[in-house]
């Protein structure tokens, strides 16, 4: 009776799995076919809990725990589950936009190879890219329940660390905390990047602007502010990011806080499709009549579009839209990660993010903002007022249900 012995919910897929390797293919046939990989074995592996895993993928305890004592009595395994593998434990997460991926984990191979040396004992580390990541780690964020679950130092782009489920359990008790002492570019102090209340590290912004094809606009004129796309003439005209039927967060979150829901219902009604920003590029630099004039992209990929003469990158009045790159480390792990964290949030990640198109918050990194230029950002206090998780997925659901109306109107008249 292996499944009481050894408190198997408790247990991570890892450990499970290796103690009774016969049970991996359980775990493949049901939602975790990442798994067959070793290497997302032992990383994502050894942080997910089978309790934890099963509340995510909504499957029912008893059933799931039925299969693997099944499994494993017809290949009469015997084991022990091993528990606290520290070694295999993850010391950083980072989940990158594309363009950082590379250079940042170049850096980070020197560093970790010296902290190893003084350590003895390896380091885990697991870098991806936003796009690229082989299991949806962010799904399971807000089924977390213990420190243990969660690596030693998250670096990521987005919401999913800012849920208020996780905020209150891990961020407000003191489990995760800022980089203590981190240099910050004054020039910064306008996008309000920085965390009043000293919770999250910031060390530079994914910034989103305009690109404006003026042959395809014709008569219209090129805008110049965010409030312009919700004018009559860019009704169908524009592209932002999207995927089937999830579209922009960042997009619809500022439309919504500056211009409530009839502003994102304009937007909606302005927005003809949704696209990865590199799929954006080339659609710019086609001759297809149908591509409509006005993109939505990361600056990064805006800068390459910087020599074609009918193309305009606008840098709105109000600021490029910006959403921060945060660092987040278990208050017990600062000292011992030291090295690690100052790494993160010092001047080499800061150039690095700074060359890219990211603008860096340390004072020795390039500002990568044009002269006269500033950032939008929603703001600490509307972030931390909100249930981010919830007020997401409505505005998406708002923003779909309005374009599924405007189709339906279209195709009546």
């Amino acid at each position: 009776m292996f499944l009481v012995q050894n408190n198997l919910l408790d247990s991570t897929i890892y450990d499970i799995v290796s103690a009774y390797p016969a049970t991996r293919e359980i775990f493949i046939q049901n939602g975790f076919a990442p798994f067959a990989e070793d290497r997302v074995l032992r990383q994502w592996g050894s942080l997910l809990k089978l309790r934890t895993a099963l509340q995510a993928k909504r499957i029912q305890e008893s059933w799931f725990l039925s299969l693997l004592q099944d499994v494993v009595g017809r290949a009469g395994q015997s084991g022990k589950i091993s528990q606290n593998r520290l070694c295999e434990r993850l010391h950083l997460l980072a989940l990158l936009p594309c363009p950082l991926k590379v250079p940042i984990e170049t850096e980070l191979t020197q560093v970790m190879e010296r902290m190893e040396a003084n350590r003895g004992n390896p380091l885990q580390v697991c870098i991806e890219s936003n796009a690229d990541h082989s299991i949806k780690f962010l799904d399971y964020v807000k089924f977390f329940t213990e420190p243990d679950e969660l690596p030693d130092i998250i670096l990521l782009t987005g919401f999913h660390f800012l849920l208020r489920s996780f905020v209150e359990r891990f961020v407000e008790t003191g489990i995760f905390t800022a980089v203590p002492n981190q240099a910050v570019n004054m020039r910064i102090t306008g996008s309000e990047l920085v965390d009043p209340d000293g919770h999250f590290s910031v060390i530079a912004a994914n910034a989103l602007v305009m690109v404006a094809d003026r042959r395809r606009l014709g008569q219209t004129p090129v805008p110049k502010r965010w409030g312009d796309l919700l004018k009559p003439e860019y009704a169908g005209k524009v592209v932002i990011r999207g995927h089937r039927e999830t579209f922009c967060d960042i997009v619809q979150l500022n439309y919504y806080k500056d211009y409530g829901p009839e502003g994102l219902a304009k937007l909606a009604a302005a927005v003809r499709y949704g696209l990865h920003p590199a799929e954006m590029v080339k659609e710019l630099t086609s001759r297809s009549a149908k591509v409509p004039p006005v993109h939505v992209m990361p600056y990064f990929f805006a800068r390459t579009l910087a020599d074609s003469p009918h193309l305009e990158l606008v840098w709105p009045e109000e600021g490029a839209l910006a959403y921060p790159i945060l660092v987040l480390v278990k208050r017990e792990k600062m000292k011992e990660l030291q090295e690690l964290t100052e790494f993160l949030t010092g001047p080499r990640v800061a150039r690095i993010c700074a060359a890219a198109s990211f603008p860096a918050v340390h004072p020795e990194g390039d500002w990568a903002v044009p002269p006269g230029g500033r950032l939008k950002w929603l703001g600490w206090d509307f972030v931390k007022k909100h249930d981010m998780e919830n007020l997401i997925e409505r505005l998406n659901a708002d923003f779909l249900r309005t374009r599924q109306a405007g189709e339906r109107e279209g195709g009546k008249q």
